[in-house]
């Protein structure tokens, strides 16, 4: 057989008519600076044809069957682009999108500032970064509020040194800390967990207000607190943090990070804290601080690539404390009796965590993902105050499939998924025990619609709680944008939680209540309604965020624990009655010059809880909090200076009059003030800062009721209403080692 020129060359054009047909139009969408946008949609003008960038910015797209074809590029918050092509590309596309609006000195406050008031999310949230997180002596997480007023930190009791934290007026544990959205700070570890996680871990904290979305759990009642730790694939591969203060206490971080593949590395962080101090500063023959020996350690590895991402953590903790009366007050007559029994304060945890993540985008669809999670904890904690002991065991597991795709234009998208959690508890107080199971699988869905400035998210999650029965809750958020600086939120939700009273009330355990139950006790349910406006923009010259938030949390159950019953006892029971939190506050940032920010912030509560049939303003929750803090950078970034100033009022002390006139409390405490501030030099890869928390040493004198006789029917040292110690200096040094060897990869 033979060919004619004719012939040959009408093969050879449907030949390569049909290699063009079957190429893609390939490329990357990035922002003017660099940075992948994930999830940007591109489209021909004219036609059905599109797809969506995957998590590095890279597409892949079908090309349209005439030439010229017009391609429309678009992101939320950004221009769409517009590129004419008049044939077929020869090589992939580079498409740089720039702001819709342009962002003025306004967004550069925003990227600089340790605290940044997220315009975007679809939650009132506030992003601490680790600029933030350096401005105190954050050695654990429960020290990284300092300079936050959406979290309150207060300490528990006054011989256990544990700190506590409240969020909207009600206490940490009505709020959901996740470890990047994995259930984490909860069970026995709602106790001492805020102080097993070391504050050098930790890349950011995410403070969403409010209550939480359907997909991230049921939990987050007053909002959530999302731990992002550190980026193995960012990370030097040294650091090391070493900090000591004038009370004895030292810690040190090493961070040891490795690139294991072009797209993967592993991260090992260690951790240790040693306090061997009998610090009693206000003479009262107790330890303000128990002597500590902690060390925790976690190993973090994670794969990235154009498909999705991978990773797994291991974590091991083990903390000991041991405080109560010093050694001195042993000596002293009116202890004489107990001489031969000190009042002792033991405190044992042990936990190992495991926890993992799968995401898969689909590969002819970048549009539609599915993501895999779990976790895995074993918890033995024991506690010893004085006669009495406590121990618990936690055995927990977790896990949830999450799966989303964009819907219609790709301006909105749905998500839906499974949850599946496991608790086994085993308690025991005295000469009681508890246990129980819980086997709690989940459905949720969560759609989100997006229509100019306004965009809607609405979830229900449906829970079959094994031991406390079926829960629905609905979550709604809305957000309207009133320019590119200016939003509106609004959102309204239903949330639950199981509790553990006798590890979540540990400080009660300082004390000699008598600890009574009454009736069954149930799971806590809540609606929480909420709204919030944050406004950016430039006045005098200058650069402005105000925000403020409005919630309100209306308990439907609740376990109270009643310390007004009779200085006493303690009660736990069923709320038989209202209670309620509201929250009102405004933030204020400016930054006054190029080198100096100012944060003002004010805080109003009115929570109040029926006790006895008695609706009683909740204790040790001051109606006002206020806080100032100024933050100082010089040019070249060699010195830094930072400055808070924390008000607080005036809060209730629960009932103690029917004790003898010496060990009583007055109604109220005091309105008082801290002052705390820290100084760094940064010198090439070491940093070296020196700080000060509590400045004006201000002091709750008064801390323990009856301290000279700890085994009669009068000592009680859970009463704290503020500071237990005074004036404290520390000092440390940072190193880091940077990837100076590194070479920069490029996605083809």
């Amino acid at each position: 057989m033979s060919f004619n020129i004719r012939e040959y060359l009408l093969l050879l054009g449907l030949a390569l008519g049909s290699a063009t047909m079957a190429q893609k139009v390939t490329g990357k969408v990035s922002t003017a600076q660099g940075e992948a946008l994930p999830g940007a949609n591109l489209h021909w003008l004219g036609t059905t044809i599109g797809t969506a960038t995957d998590v590095t910015g890279v597409f892949e797209l079908d090309p349209p069957a005439t030439w010229p074809a017009s391609l429309i590029t678009s992101f939320v918050g950004y221009k769409a682009d517009t590129l004419r092509l008049s044939s077929m590309p020869l090589a992939p596309l580079r498409i740089m999108m720039s702001w819709a609006v342009e962002m003025g000195p306004v967004e550069i406050v925003d990227r600089v500032a340790g605290t940044r008031l997220d315009s975007r999310s679809i939650n009132a949230t506030e992003i601490i970064g680790q600029k933030e997180l350096k401005r105190a002596a954050c050695c654990d997480l429960s020290e990284s509020f300092e300079t936050n007023a959406t979290v309150d930190v207060n300490y528990s009791d006054a011989i256990s040194g544990t700190k506590t934290i409240r969020m909207l007026g009600l206490d940490g544990k009505y709020a959901q800390i996740s470890l990047e959205n994995l259930p984490f700070i909860r069970g026995l570890s709602t106790a001492y967990g805020l102080t097993l996680v070391p504050g050098t871990w930790i890349k950011d904290i995410n403070l969403s207000k409010g209550i939480g979305t359907a997909v991230n759990g049921p939990n987050a009642m007053t909002g959530q607190i999302d731990l992002c730790l550190l980026d193995p694939l960012s990370e030097p591969p040294l650091f090391v943090n070493l900090y000591g203060n004038s009370q004895g206490r030292t810690e040190a971080n090493v961070h040891l990070a490795q690139k294991t593949g072009q797209n993967s590395g592993n991260l090992l962080l260690l951790h240790g804290n040693l306090f061997q101090q009998d610090m009693d500063q206000n003479n009262d023959g107790f330890m303000d601080s128990p002597r500590t020996r902690r060390f925790n350690v976690m190993d973090r590895w994670m794969r990235r690539t154009d498909r999705g991402m991978s990773q797994l953590g291991v974590r091991y903790v083990t903390d000991d404390r041991r405080g109560g009366q010093t050694a001195m007050s042993m000596n002293r007559p009116e202890h004489a009796i107990h001489a031969g029994e000190p009042y002792v304060v033991d405190i044992s945890n042990e936990l190992v965590d495991v926890f993992g993540k799968q995401g898969v985008i689909f590969k002819k669809d970048p549009s539609k993902s599915v993501g895999f999670m779990f976790a895995a904890r074993h918890h033995d904690a024991a506690s010893r105050f004085g006669r009495r002991r406590y121990t618990g065991r936690q055995d927990s597991f977790y896990g949830s499939a999450v799966y989303q795709m964009l819907v219609g234009k790709g301006s909105d998208q749905l998500k839906a998924g499974a949850s599946f959690q496991f608790d086994r508890f085993e308690e025991a107080f005295m000469d009681s025990g508890f246990a129980r199971i819980e086997r709690m699988p989940g459905l949720f869905g969560e759609y989100t619609l997006s229509r100019g400035p306004l965009t809607m998210v609405g979830g229900i999650r449906a829970d079959a709680n094994s031991y406390y029965g079926k829960v629905v809750s609905p979550r709604l958020h809305v957000k309207y944008d009133l320019g590119p600086l200016t939003n509106l939120r609004l959102s309204v939700g239903r949330g639950f939680r199981s509790a553990n009273p006798f590890v979540e009330n540990a400080a009660v355990l300082a004390s000699s209540r008598q600890v009574i139950v009454q009736g069954p006790l149930g799971m806590e349910r809540s609606w929480n309604v909420g709204a919030s406006a944050l406004h950016k923009f430039k006045w005098l010259e200058r650069k402005w965020a105000i925000g403020v938030d409005v919630y309100r949390t209306e308990f439907q159950d609740q376990i109270i624990t009643d310390l007004d019953r009779s200085p006493r006892t303690v009660a736990f029971y069923m709320l038989d009655g209202r209670s309620y939190a509201t929250s009102v506050l405004t933030d204020v940032q400016v930054e006054l010059t190029r080198d100096i920010d100012l944060k003002l912030s004010h805080r109003w509560y009115d929570v109040r809880t029926t006790y006895d049939g008695v609706l009683r303003e909740r204790p040790f929750t001051p109606s006002h909090r206020g806080m100032a803090s100024l933050a100082f950078t010089d040019p070249n970034d060699q010195w830094r200076m930072d400055l808070t100033w924390s008000i607080f009022g005036q809060g209730r002390i629960p009932y103690t009059l029917a004790n003898p006139e010496a060990y009583r409390l007055p109604l109220r405490s005091p309105a008082y003030s801290t002052l705390s501030g820290q100084l760094t030099r940064i010198l090439g890869d070491w940093e070296v800062y020196l700080g000060v928390e509590n400045a004006t040493s201000t002091l709750q004198r008064q801390q323990i009721i009856a301290p000279e006789d700890p085994f009669g029917p009068y000592f009680d040292a859970s009463l704290i209403w503020g500071p237990t110690n005074k004036a404290m200096v520390y000092g440390g040094l940072r190193f880091h080692l940077d990837r100076r060897s590194d070479k920069p990869t490029h996605t083809p």
